[in-house]
């Protein structure tokens, strides 16, 4: 159990007291404080009579008795007394004074009882006397110095001492003139060594605040003098150094407790404090002491503070009554500093090197102790900023190490704690470093790292390209420091190159400094901020950023590198501990916005300047521009600019005001100075500091005019008027030139300075004394153009404008505990940073350097999200993409260099990309810590997204991640994303086999399947260290925050999906390989399956597929759909981002020719997937609104759909099918009539062209089935409930209705594909029944043989059955008579083997019958059975029509051209199709329908008998027509003499009405035509006999209805008779006179001679006149 202090503190033995009470104890020793005091007299008294000076001391030095003592005195003369003998004096021997000091000390101690109580005067005095006499060995004078300490140390002197403030002064005297016989060099220095142990011991002990300020100086004089003598040896300076270091380190302390002076001037304060004058306390500056001179320590000049007693002189006597005794305070420490500023001065020579780094470090001490307490002391903080500063930054020039490394220390130090006061200072300094430590070299590039880590470093900081514009442009301003960039040149405070240690001591100075709280933020609000200021922030991060490059070391050092990365990360992490700060305004502190409206300023006025230095007419232009100047047009707005601005080059801005066309600038420049009480050369003095002089006298003569007036107006009593003033500024100017200029002899003297000037002032001399001023002023100080001047004039004269800039500068803001600035500082920063850190990751092999890059971008993705920088966010990521080497341009063949290992169920793909990747393990680093910094940020990545998704295209092309990515893609209602296939797939049977047989059997087995060999076990490593790195980045976590992002932070990633999308086509490697894509399945199963598709190879290891060619569908179909889920995850990105994907989604259908099909099919796919949120939006809140918006996204989707060509829409039909149905099926009525009426009968075209995809015709069947409504039993349309009655009014116009009967109409035209089935097996089934009679041996397996399965090869099938019959030929050829016929009936009684089934001979033919004989299964049976229904669904139409009509309101003719039109034609066409079934049913459908009542219950006029024109006779034409003829030979004779029968009834079944109109004679002329092609068409199909009865029937029917009546019988009907004449005519020239014989109401004379009949060829026509002439 550990105890607590308290508890240590309270074990301790009461014995000991606690260390802190030894402090305050009177005295520390075991003896007797008297007897110590008494033997250390007798042991100095006992080392003087050894002396042989001091050999004959009498006794009394011995007894304790002084050897002069008088008889009357004392104990002495008062003992002979009380004896009774006579008083005599008798003389002793004289005692030399020092031993009688110690003799009457010892008297005094005799009769002392406390040692505490004892005069610390008297104690002092012997001992003091012995430390000043120069008579005294060194040795006697080290015992002396050696008593005193013992006094201190052991607490005989306590602070209740009587007199112990004067002793204190006593003995400061004694010891600072302390005198000695030198001797030895070494005892000489003992004592040396003993004074400054004693000096420590006063001003650190119980005394040290009674010392007075005189005391104090001295005594740190003493100690700087032996500092400074080279004469001494290197320790005992040193240890000089050391205790001056602890006496101002104990003295500086002590300025905490003193109050601030008041609020004066720095100048009254340099000349007095409250302390008093401190011209009274003065150091003797340290030199360097002559190589033989003596150790004596007294100052050359009487001290104030000497009060060295007399021989005679008793010091119990009251001799200091006098002396002030007041402690030592501010004037010492004043002097002290100055005293060691001094010290430091880089034009005094007699100053050497070592001094000023001695004077360093104590400074550094005074002001690490109390920097902050000295800038609270005007007096203190003058010297500091003024003298201190400026012979620092003169230092920092020097070349050596020593004094570099230290005058560095101390400005740091300085800078620590006195920073608000030093603004310009400060500015100076660091402009300066970073001109020294500025790289002038390009960053090399390094292979492997890209160019883009490089980006954002700066090259060159603002301060040098400011620099080198104003030296090209000859600007001696062009900066914002203070001192212009010519005179920093010229002066030395430019950087140039310094050498690689003092580069190295300058980094580590500056990265000290970045470590200071609040330092950058300080620089960019006080800096980077401000108008007239250098950008010290962005300059700074530029620096140390440059220099973190490892090439900076070959101009510095290796240690380089690493410091400025460090100084980088100790900032970034400054900031991001300072990210849970509560914002705070501080009173007079500006706002943010404040600031960077501040900063935006400067950023146009750095650029309108720097358009004045080169043209300035163009530069005033641009700065009114910029509203920096009110007006062109007013001189008030531009002088003022132009008087305030210091980026303005000076030698410009003289030439510029001095131009004739400028004359009102000049003046409101001139009137914007105030000269009142100034001397006339000050005045001069104070206006060239604002521009220099032209060099033209014209100009010259312009300004000085200007100058006098301005002078005179403000009012001077020694210049008369302003002619005067005009001459003697000339003057002035002149005399300047003639007492500096080194090129002249002959000075000007005073004398002859007023000689040139008389009766100049009105006819008046000037004042003698007013002339003697300004020449004296003149010769003492000469007025600067500091740019022509490279001496320390000029630079007393930059320093001099600098501390006056100082004082208008304004305050330095500290920002130590306030972060509402770090948001706009690391705006302007993290670039450079970023781009560090990234390239060091990149170029780094340590792993500490490793981890120290992630906690820098850690902190700056922290940092970024917590003040919203989506920029920087967005370059981490970009950078660190970069590194993961995973962003390359996703690679079309990424899956055929891949392969798959299977063992156990489980599999994993080893590519070169996994390989590659597993073995870098700086890659995968990357890659965790960027999905790291993504992780919870999505919402603030903008452009980064592109880096992003092309890491997951990578992966995803790599089979490293999955295809779902989110719970979105289950809404779609498609398929899943095709995986990337690989280039081989292995089966591993056993996963331990690893041996190097089986390896080696693998290899050759892979080369001899012409594939790759099988990967190492080094490669699977790698493949799996891939495979966990992608699992840590936990990508799901990311797509689930995307998910809840809103929509305006997924518009970017939006973007960027859709921007990949559409360049994935544009990289599409062979728009030629179309065809090889036609569907899913070639990209998921690699190999389509059909003839001429790869063949597999087998190995050892298993199965290894050959890859398919190169795809980017997988890829554009995972871009494309991570993007439409992104739209489609709420209504607020549905409707801010829908534009821009269906935007997107038309661009790729407008192009699908490059298209992949399987992409176009997606593409329809999410478009209805969009089509369908919008609904469900609608079906929500309905409005009008959103209903017009349906009806507009309905427009586009089908529009661009249907512009995409067929061929390619066949190819994409299932997926896209399935879209439009799940679409279709989801959507209300109201929705589903705006489907239906897309614009240009879109959407049908849409289904139209989908239909040549046997897949997606099956599933757009359900489409119309969902239109029209399902058929039942009885071929009539099917509702499930009343309200579903009414679902034809879908279609709701005739377009609609004409579209769905064409679509129904194009289904059953497919079914046409039955027929060559249909007569092959009519065919095959001869020739089967043939073989159960035949002895030929069967066909085991003609299935096999023919090759037949659903979509088989006809040409197979063709030549299969051709060979069956050859063989039956061939069998029946060789059998001869009844040895044949009874092979046969024992086959017949026998049975036969089919595909190892015994089958009879009657089995075979009902097999055969039925279709279910081997290899006679029927394909395409699908197809015909949906043609067979569609045409049975158009005759459903006949039901509906009616209503529609009636529905609709049409007029009635419209409404046979609008439906009854449509469902005839369809039918119609139907009539004529190949396949036979489909055929049957359009035929009796479309009897059902001519003979159906409500055709022409409909109708009371005569429209009902376009049938014929339009129908029948067409149907008829059509079927005459050789190629209708040729597609089914067997079945197109049947269904002529079904068309022939067809037109018999409806003429019949119309008959009576037919009597009513007026065409019905030409109608039935055109029947018999008809009737006479069909019988003359083709005799081989009995036609003629059929066409003959049917013609036959009609006959009888119309004789018998009195409609056919004889002549005689018509009573005078005209139309009757011709009816009969013309009906005979056109029997007698196609039928034969066998028939006309038989008709009904033949006459004689209709017995002639009968027509030939005339044979036409098959599908023949003949006419009339033929007919007639053959009868002739």
């Amino acid at each position: 159990m550990e105890s607590t202090p308290t508890a240590i503190k309270a074990q301790l033995p009461p014995s000991i007291p606690p260390r802190s009470s030894s402090l305050t104890q009177s005295c520390s020793i075991a003896i007797n404080p008297i007897s110590l005091v008494i033997n250390e007299c007798i042991t100095i008294t006992s080392a003087m009579r050894k002396n042989a000076r001091w050999a004959q001391s009498g006794v009394s030095a011995i007894l304790g008795t002084t050897g002069d003592s008088a008889p009357d005195g004392g104990e002495d003369l008062s003992l002979i007394q009380r004896l009774g003998l006579r008083t005599k004096r008798t003389r002793t021997t004289q005692d030399n004074p020092l031993m009688a000091g110690f003799s009457k000390l010892r008297l005094d101690l005799a009769e002392c009882r406390d040692i505490s109580t004892f005069d610390t005067v008297s104690l002092f005095h012997p001992f003091l006397q012995v430390i000043r006499s120069s008579s005294i060995t060194g040795p006697i004078t080290s015992l002396a110095l050696n008593a005193i300490t013992k006094f201190f140390s052991y607490r005989i002197i306590s602070r209740s001492s009587p007199r112990l403030p004067l002793a204190m002064q006593l003995l400061s005297s004694a010891i600072t003139h302390c005198r000695f016989e030198a001797s030895d060099s070494s005892q000489d220095e003992v004592v040396l060594l003993r004074i400054l142990r004693l000096m420590e011991s006063m001003m650190c002990g119980i005394g040290g605040d009674l010392l007075s300020d005189e005391s104090v100086c001295e005594m740190m004089e003493t100690g700087l003098s032996m500092c400074c003598q080279m004469r001494l040896s290197e320790m005992l300076r040193r240890s000089a150094e050391m205790s001056m270091v602890t006496m101002c380190q104990k003295a500086f302390e002590l300025l905490k407790q003193i109050e601030p002076e008041a609020n004066f001037s720095t100048i009254e304060a340099m000349t007095s404090t409250s302390s008093g004058n401190l011209g009274s306390v003065q150091m003797g500056e340290p030199t360097t002491a002559e190589p033989n001179s003596t150790p004596v320590l007294e100052s050359s000049k009487a001290s104030a503070s000497e009060f060295t007693p007399t021989t005679d002189q008793d010091p119990a006597e009251d001799a200091y009554a006098n002396v002030d005794l007041k402690p030592y305070g501010l004037p010492s420490i004043r002097e002290l500093l100055r005293v060691l500023v001094s010290l430091l001065d880089p034009y005094d020579r007699q100053h050497t090197d070592p001094m000023r780094v001695m004077a360093l470090r104590i400074i550094d001490v005074a002001f690490e102790v109390a920097g902050v307490t000295i800038a609270s002391h005007v007096s203190l903080r003058s010297l500091a900023v003024d003298d201190l500063c400026r012979h620092l930054f003169q230092l920092l020039r020097y070349d050596s190490p020593q004094v570099l490394q230290t005058s560095l220390r101390v400005s740091s130090t300085i800078l620590h704690t006195m920073r608000p006061h030093l603004k310009l200072q400060q500015e100076l300094l660091l402009s300066y470093m970073i001109s020294c430590l500025h790289l002038r070299a390009e960053i090399p590039k390094e292979p492997g790292i890209d160019p883009l880590l490089y980006e954002g470093v700066p090259l060159t900081p603002k301060v040098l390209l400011r620099s080198q514009s104003s030296v090209h442009t000859g600007s001696s301003s062009g900066t914002s420091t203070p001192v212009p960039v010519k005179e920093r040149q010229r002066l030395g405070m430019e950087g140039g190159q310094r050498g690689p240690d003092a580069r190295e001591t300058m980094v580590e100075c500056l990265s000290g400094l970045t470590r200071i709280p609040s330092f950058m933020v300080d620089l960019f609000v006080n800096y980077d901020c401000d108008v007239d200021r250098a950008d010290l922030c962005e300059d700074l991060i530029g620096l140390l950023s440059r220099n973190a490059f490892p090439d900076s070391a070959a101009w510095s050092t290796p240690n380089v590198p690493p410091l400025c990365l460090d100084a980088l990360l100790s900032y970034v992490s400054f900031l991001a501990d300072r990210l849970d700060m509560a914002p705070s305004t501080k009173p007079n502190y500006p706002t943010v916005e404040q600031l960077m409206e501040q900063r935006d300023k400067k950023q146009l006025i750095i650029q309108g300047t720097a358009k004045f230095n080169d043209e300035p007419k163009k530069g005033i232009q641009l700065l009114v521009e910029y509203g920096i100047i009110d007006d062109a047009s007013n001189p008030k707005s531009i002088a003022n600019f132009l008087r305030n601005t210091s980026r303005i080059s000076k030698k410009l801005l003289g030439e510029f005001l001095a131009k004739p066309s400028n004359k009102d600038i000049l003046d409101c420049f001139m009137d914007s100075f105030d000269f009142r009480n100034k001397r006339i050369d000050t005045a001069l003095r104070e206006l060239l500091e604002s521009f220099r002089l032209p060099g033209e006298a014209q100009q010259i003569e312009r300004i000085v005019e200007k100058f006098s007036e301005r002078y005179c107006e403000c009012g001077t009593k020694e210049v008369a008027n302003k002619d005067a003033a005009f001459v003697l500024s000339y003057s002035v100017i002149m005399l300047n030139t003639d007492l500096h200029n080194p090129q002249v002899r002959n000075r000007m003297t005073v004398e002859q300075y007023k000689h040139n000037l008389r009766k100049v002032n009105n006819n008046e001399d000037f004042l003698s004394e007013y002339l003697e001023a300004i020449y004296n002023a003149i010769k003492n100080q000469e007025i600067i153009m500091p740019e022509e001047h490279d001496n320390q004039a000029g630079f007393e004269y930059a320093w001099k404008e600098l501390l006056q800039k100082a004082n208008s500068s304004g305050e330095l803001f500290v920002c130590d505990d306030t972060s509402i600035y770090d948001a706009e500082m690391f705006r302007a920063t993290w670039m450079p940073i970023v781009s560090t850190l990234a390239y060091v990751f990149a170029s780094a092999t340590d792993d500490m350097v490793f981890m120290r890059v992630i906690a820098g971008f850690d902190h700056c993705a922290r940092i970024a999200t917590h003040y919203n920088i989506s920029e920087a966010l967005d370059h981490i990521i970009v950078c660190l993409s970069k590194i993961s080497s995973l962003t390359a341009e996703p690679f079309a063949a990424a899956g055929t260099d891949s392969t798959e290992i299977q063992v156990d169920g489980s599999s994993i793909t080893v590519s070169d990309l996994s390989v590659r990747f597993g073995k870098d393990y700086k890659a995968q680093l990357a890659t965790v810590v960027l999905f790291r910094v993504i992780r919870g940020n999505e919402y603030l990545v903008l452009s980064g997204w592109r880096e992003i998704i092309h890491i997951w295209l990578n992966l995803f092309a790599n089979s490293l991640i999955s295809p779902y990515f989110s719970e979105l893609q289950d809404k779609l209602d498609v398929p899943a994303i095709p995986m990337v296939t690989p280039g081989n797939v292995i089966k591993r049977n056993d996963p331990k086999d690893s041996s190097i047989f089986s390896t080696l059997s693998s290899y050759l087995s892979s080369y001899a399947a012409d594939g790759p060999p099988e990967p190492s076990d080094e490669e699977l490593e790698s493949t799996l260290c891939t495979v966990d790195c992608v699992n840590s980045c936990n990508l799901s976590e990311i797509f689930d925050n995307i998910s809840a992002l809103d929509s305006a932070k997924v518009k970017h990633m939006l973007q960027s999906l859709l921007e990949e999308a559409m360049l994935l086509q544009q990289r599409r490697p062979f728009l030629s390989l179309r065809d090889d894509f036609n569907d899913d399945s070639d990209i998921i199963a690699g190999s389509s399956g059909r003839p001429g598709s790869p063949s597999f190879s087998t190995s050892v290891s298993g199965t290894v597929e050959k890859p398919n060619m190169p795809s980017f569908a997988p890829l554009s179909i995972y871009v494309l759909e991570m993007a439409t889920c992104l739209v489609l995850k709420d209504p607020e990105c549905l409707a801010a981002l829908r534009p821009k994907l269906m935007a997107t989604f038309t661009a790729i259908l407008a192009n699908a020719n490059n298209v992949y099909p399987v992409v176009i099919g997606r593409v329809i796919c999410y478009m209805l997937a969009v089509l369908r949120r919008v609904i469900d939006e609608y079906r929500t809140t309905p409005s009008e609104e959103r209903l017009a918006d349906i009806r507009k996204l309905v427009g586009t989707i089908f529009l661009s759909v249907a512009a995409v060509d067929n061929d390619i829409l066949k190819e994409s039909g299932p997926i896209s099918a399935s879209g439009i149905v799940h679409c279709f099926r989801s959507c209300p009525d109201s929705i589903k009539k705006i489907l239906l009426d897309a614009p240009d009968q879109a959407f049908w075209k849409t289904l139209e062209s989908l239909l040549d995809n046997s897949e997606a015709a099956s599933i757009i069947f359900e489409v119309v089935e969902e239109i029209t409504g399902v058929l039942d039993s009885d071929g009539e349309f099917r509702f499930k409930s009343e309200r579903d009655s009414t679902r034809l009014l879908l279609i709701h116009n005739g377009a609609n209705f004409q579209a769905v009967v064409d679509l129904l109409g194009a289904f059953a035209s497919a079914g046409s594909v039955g027929s060559e089935w249909e007569q092959r097996h009519d065919h095959r089934s001869g020739s089967i029944r043939r073989i159960g009679r035949s002895s030929t041996p069967p066909i085991t397996n003609l299935a096999a043989s023919a090759n037949l399965n659903g979509r088989g090869d006809l040409v197979g099938q063709r030549a299969v059955a051709e060979g069956v019959d050859r063989r039956n030929y061939s069998t029946m050829k060789g059998s001869g008579g009844a040895a044949g016929n009874k092979h046969a009936e024992d086959s017949m009684r026998g049975s036969t083997i089919i595909n190892g089934k015994r089958m009879s001979a009657a089995e075979v033919n009902a097999a055969v019958a039925a279709g279910t004989y081997p290899g006679m299964q029927r394909p395409y049976a699908d197809v015909v059975e949906r043609a067979v229904k569609a045409v049975k669904m158009i005759n459903a139409f006949r039901s509906q029509v009616t209503d529609l009509i009636t529905e609709l309101k049409l007029e009635r003719n419209d409404g046979w051209t609008t439906f009854w039109f449509p469902v005839l034609d369809g039918l119609l066409l139907q009539c004529l199709n190949a396949c036979r079934e489909v055929r049957q049913q359009a035929f009796g459908s479309l009897q059902r329908t001519l003979l159906s009542p409500e055709l022409s219950a409909t109708y009371d006029d005569f429209e009902w008998t376009a049938i014929f024109g339009t129908v029948m006779f067409p149907l008829i034409t059509g079927l005459l027509r050789p190629e209708v003829y040729q597609s089914d030979p067997r079945g197109m004779g049947e269904t002529r003499l079904q068309a022939s029968s067809l037109l018999c009834k409806v003429f019949l079944y119309y008959l009576e009405r037919l009597s009513e109109w007026e065409g019905m004679l030409d109608l039935w002329l055109q029947i018999l035509d008809m009737m006479d092609r069909l019988m003359n068409s083709s005799p081989r199909d009995n036609v003629e006999e059929a066409v003959a009865e049917s013609l036959k029937n009609v006959l009888l029917v119309m004789s018998s209805s009195g409609y056919l009546v004889e002549p005689e019988k018509a009573q005078g009907d005209g139309r009757r008779l011709e009816l009969w004449d013309q009906t005979w005519k056109r029997l007698r020239r196609f039928l034969p006179p066998a028939i006309l014989d038989s008709l009904p109401g033949s006459l004689p004379g209709n017995t002639t001679t009968a027509m030939p009949a005339v044979n036409v060829p098959v599908g023949g026509d003949v006419s009339s006149e033929s007919g007639e002439a053959q009868a002739e």
